[in-house]
């Protein structure tokens, strides 16, 4: 309980760290988000007044407590282009990305161990220097290349699914997790090939050890072995990694949902950066960090329970 207070105490030291910097950057870049809206026909008179209503005349540390003490009850402010509260527009566009997000994380799971296992198990055979030059090749490719490949051969070529095509949730289901299929795989295969190299490197040095040895001295076959007495082990250093790929997939998931046009947040926080729709950007970044340092926390908290010995501190 000592180590998950003190984790507790530095995960909200980091948000309040991240939270200041995000007002503080679009603070300080150019550009007026009042004459972003007006334009620049605007008399003086008219902008001073919206730069007014929209509280930008306030000091820098007035507005940057009164909105986080209004972000932490759950007032995300409005939007400046579309008069909406930004709540409202985050929860419109999170369950795609979330699903987006989630789908990809379990391909990377469902890829990676049975793959990283095998590859381990026929270490030094052709079946292991095949996975380890298609993960080479995988680790090379970012997501948005293999997002446009992706297109092209199950969109265009095969036509499973529309480019640019996209259905909601409410209607219908099968087909929303069928246009979130091919993004969230584009986004999985990079991260998918490094989690097998890592899984693979883990379990070779795990059997190289005396443990493994005892265990065959007494009529363990290798798959007995690698199920029973390595994987436990060797996946104790690669649950970092999956922390960082499920933080990692959900940022990149922005890039990937411009290639295959799903209106998820990522179009949202490019569209407002462009408008310099402050608010819905920093509620965006905001979510972003708290997913991130939260899943980084749990990972922490696994990590020190599958191995209590390793010291955290």
């Amino acid at each position: 309980m000592k180590y998950a207070g003190k984790k507790l105490l530095s995960m909200l030291a980091t948000l309040l760290g991240v939270s200041f910097l995000v007002f503080f950057a679009f603070d300080v870049i150019p550009g007026d988000p009042a004459l972003a809206q007006l334009g620049t026909n605007a008399t003086p008179e008219r902008l001073e007044a919206l730069r007014e209503e929209m509280g930008l005349n306030a000091p820098f540390f007035q507005r940057y407590f009164q909105w986080i003490a209004a972000f932490f009850t759950g007032d995300f402010g409005t939007s400046y282009s579309y008069h909406i509260p930004v709540g409202d527009m985050i929860l419109e566009k999170l369950p795609i990305s979330v699903f987006m997000t989630l789908m990809a994380f379990v391909m990377v799971l469902v890829i990676s161990i049975p793959l990283g296992i095998l590859s381990a198990k026929h270490e030094g055979g052709k079946l292991d220097t095949v996975i380890c030059t298609v993960n080479q090749v995988l680790m090379s490719v970012p997501p948005f290349f293999s997002g446009m490949l992706i297109t092209l051969l199950f969109g265009i070529v095969l036509r499973w699914f529309t480019p640019g095509g996209f259905v909601s949730l409410e209607q219908d289901a099968g087909a929303f997790f069928g246009y979130l299929f091919f993004p969230a795989l584009a986004i999985a295969l990079p991260k998918a090939a490094m989690a097998v190299k890592m899984l693979r490197s883990s379990l070779v040095t795990e059997l190289g050890k005396d443990y493994p040895r005892t265990a065959y001295s007494r009529g363990n076959t290798k798959n007995q072995v690698l199920r029973n007495h390595v994987l436990k082990n060797a996946l104790i250093p690669v649950l970092t990694f999956f922390g960082m790929a499920l933080t990692d997939i959900l940022t990149g998931s922005i890039i990937v949902e411009q290639v295959f046009g799903i209106p998820g947040l990522g179009r949202i926080l490019l569209t407002s950066i462009m408008n310099r729709d402050y608010p819905v950007v920093e509620a965006i970044i905001m979510f972003m960090a708290i997913i991130v340092i939260v899943v980084n926390f749990l990972v922490d908290l696994l990590y020190r329970r599958l191995d209590p010995q390793i010291n955290m501190e």
